[in-house]
Formats: structure tokens, sequence, C-alpha cells
């Protein structure tokens, strides 16, 4: 084996392992010895690989990043040739042109031999068969990304007519023609529409309810399976076993939207996993003998993941973010440390101090050393300093505490429990737009409207 390759193969590895490594466990995939595997980390470091970590403590590939390819097999490149000359000839428009693209940015980065074998391919792609399409296949794309209602006028095989609001979750290309998935309002299940049938399609400007991976595993789960084109066609997808075992582990979220599971239903739109709301009322079903079993305090927020129960919105937030890490909401271990800190920080000093601020209750010096927050300006002040110009609470990326600390930083300035700063409100305006929170606002704001007509009592939070 080649150094080069050993090097490339060498970042695959790390690549496919999210938490530290051992020195030991890399060097047994590679089939080399430790030796060596030292001598290639301190290789790929010095050509710019942020791998941290050393010896005895293991090794991590810092997220996010991307490297030239070192080296293309002449297979992969003869791969790389015929997909990108395929979607050239067969996608739509844009696409084939990002294809075209595509093609000269990796040809621009080779070496002068594997230039010249991917621009002179002996992989060619024939004459497909080509049905003219009224709607633009760049439309149903950009539905597809932005997760958007489309409105739509479709023609059956009996060239009968009809108006459907559908929910685009993937396309399919076929030789012969394109096959639209998605939810159909007008049938109320997942049906599939062939874009050469498709005669309009207009976008509604509404996102669908449920993010657009959701839809997708849903439609994998249900109708692709039992079609046609299914046992023709079968899809395999990454860690299909571990995708099903989690589908049938039913995500239960008990809540009330007038309350601080607003925190937790964030946190689910994050996830972005199925799961079914339970909404309770206070003082009736939440204080029910079938809601008792599931968290005795009768309060919500509460949640149930297959036989597991976490209650307490910040204990929730945590093992979501552990139980479904392909969501990214778990930072890396070296941001750990701030992470679990002021997500608890918040949870515990914070919360309190706030509580007991908002009820008017001023605590002696004496008492200040008996409740375990301390002085509120003290937790203030901290808190100030912990997110003043950070964009996230805990590293570099966003995670579950952010979903948590700026819930309470949000809230407390809106309802005028925690005073507004400059540090609170730079931090809070970059991430209350998040599309996730967006969501969970949008049904605590129909329930607040809903409660309003009804010219009920706002209750206390639960």
């Amino acid at each position: 084996m080649s150094r080069t390759t050993r090097l490339f193969d060498l970042m695959q590895a790390l690549r496919h392992h999210r938490r530290p490594v051992s020195g030991t466990v890399l060097a047994d995939e590679l089939g080399i010895s430790l030796r060596t595997l030292y001598r290639d980390i301190a290789a790929l470091k010095a050509i710019g690989a942020e791998i941290e970590g050393e010896a005895g403590l293991g090794y991590v590939l810092k997220p996010g990043l991307l490297l030239p390819p070192l080296m293309f097999s002449e297979e992969e490149l003869e791969a790389v040739a015929l997909g990108l000359k395929w979607v050239e000839e067969r996608a739509d428009e844009g696409l084939a042109v990002a294809a075209s693209e595509a093609l000269a940015k990796v040809a621009a980065v080779l070496p002068c031999e594997q230039r010249h074998r991917l621009e002179n391919s002996a992989l060619i792609i024939g004459p497909g068969w080509k049905r003219p399409q009224a709607v633009d296949l760049e439309v149903l794309r950009r539905a597809i990304r932005d997760e958007q209602k489309l409105e739509i006028s479709y023609r059956d095989q009996q060239g009968r007519h009809s108006s459907r609001t559908i929910w685009p979750c993937a396309i399919a290309f076929f030789e012969s023609t394109r096959i639209v998935a998605a939810w159909c309002e007008l049938r109320a299940e997942y049906r599939h529409f062939r874009a050469d049938r498709i005669e309009t399609a207009v976008a509604t400007g509404q996102r669908y309810p449920r993010r657009r991976h959701v839809l997708h595993n849903e439609w994998l789960q249900t109708l692709l399976p039992c079609s046609v084109t299914a046992m023709v066609y079968p899809v395999t997808t990454p860690s299909r076993e571990k995708e099903q075992l989690k589908m049938e582990q039913e995500l239960v979220f008990y809540t009330n939207p007038l309350s601080r599971a607003g925190i937790v239903h964030w946190m689910l739109e994050e996830v972005g996993q199925p799961y079914r709301m339970e909404v309770l009322e206070f003082g009736t079903s939440m204080k029910s003998p079938e809601y008792l079993a599931v968290n005795p305090m009768g309060k919500v927020p509460a949640i149930r993941h297959g036989e597991t129960v976490v209650t307490e919105a910040a204990a929730i937030c945590a093992y979501l973010a552990e139980a479904f890490p392909e969501a990214g909401l778990l930072p890396t271990p070296e941001a750990r440390g701030d992470y679990f800190r002021w997500l608890f920080f918040a949870a515990g000093p914070m919360e309190m101090a706030l509580s007991l601020k908002h009820a008017g209750y001023s605590m002696t010096p004496e008492q200040e050393l008996q409740f375990g927050c301390g002085k509120y300006e003290t937790v203030v002040d901290t808190l100030a300093s912990a997110v003043a110009g950070r964009r996230y609470i805990a590293g570099e990326t966003f995670t579950a505490a952010d979903v948590y600390v700026g819930s309470h930083i949000g809230w407390g300035m809106q309802f005028g429990t925690l005073e507004r700063r400059p540090e609170f409100e730079a931090y809070w305006a970059g991430l209350k737009d998040r599309p996730a929170n967006r969501r969970s606002e949008e049904f605590i704001a129909k329930a607040m409207e809903s409660q309003a007509e009804a010219g009920s009592e706002q209750p206390t939070n639960s």
C-alpha cells in the first residue's frame, strides 16, 4: 500500500468515528503498526487536518473539515465521471449545469495524469428516453430543499385532472421517467406522482409540518417497501437496521403549550425524529392516574421513548441529544464541560433565581447561603459573561444547551423576568429564527389564540 493511499484511508477511518478512537483501534482497522499510525497522523496534521487528541487518549477529526482528495483509484475516477455525466444527460438543466461545474472542479485539483483520465473517460452515457415536462424539475427540487408545500394540477394515467396540495420529500430518477414522492393532503397518504404528468406546480409559501428527512423515512417505511418500484429498484439507506429500531421505539411528548414544555418542543423539532404529542390540561388530565404513572409530579414536560421515561426539560434535552447523535446536538468532547455546565446552570441557579425575583422574594445574606442559586445579580452577571461575544454557549456548534439556555433568555426578556442586556439580545438574535424554534413558537401562538378566544385564564408554568 502506498503512503498516499494509507493517508487517505486514515482520513476516511477518522471520518467514520464520531467520538475519540484509540490509536490501537485505528491501527487494527488499517492493518498498520502503531508507530506508522502516529507518523501518519503527524503527516496529516502537517497538511492541515485538524485531528485532536494524542497517544494514549484517542483521536477525533474536527467536524466540518474539508480537504481536497489525496488520490482517486481508477475505479473511483470512472465512477465520478460516469455519475456526473449521467446527471448532465438525464437531470434537469439546473442539475446538468451543476454537474458540469462539479466535474470541472474535481478535474482542477487532480494530478495531470488523473485529470486526463477523467476528461477522457471511456464510459459514456447513451441517449435516454426523454418525456416533455410542463414543470421544471428545479421547481420541485427547490420545494423539497425548502420543505415547502406545493399546489399542483395533476393528470393521471386515464387522463383525469385533479388539484392537490402535496409535501414533496424525494424525486426518483429512472431511465424512462421521474417520480415525485410526496404526502398528498387530498388522499391523506404518501403517493407517487410522475413528473411529466404534473401540469402546474405553485409554491404555497407554507412549510410542511415535519422535517423533510422525517417524511422521507416515513415514506420508506410505509409506501415504498410495498411498491413495484421498490422491488425493481431496491432502496438501501445507511444503518437501515438501526433506523428501523428507532422507528419501532415510539417517541411520545407530553405537553401543554402554555408551559416550559415549549423548550422540549423546540428540542424535538431540532432532533427531527417522528413523535406523538399528547396535550394535557392543568389540574385535570395532568393529574390523572394514567399520567401520574408517567410523571408522579403531575407536571409537564415529559417524554416516553420506547420503555424509557424522562422528565424535567433539561434532562429531556440532554437525553435526546445523546439518543439521536445524528442530529448534531451533542458537542465535541472538548466542549462537553461548557455544555453540561451551562445547561444545568440554567436549569438550577438561573431558573431558581429568576423565579424568586419574579415572585418578589428578597433574600437576606444568610438565605443567599442557604439557597443554591445565590444572588439574582450574580446569576445574571455570570450568564451575561458566558454568552458575551459567543454565537453558541458550548464550542463552535449549536447544541441542546443552546435550546435550553436560549429559551430561558428569550422568554425571560419577553416576560420581564430577565433584564435586557446587549449580551442576551445578541445571543438570542442568533437563535430565535431557527426553523425548529419558529415551528414550536407557532404552535404556542395558536394555543394562546385559542385560549384568548375561549376567554380562559392563562395557567402558570408547570
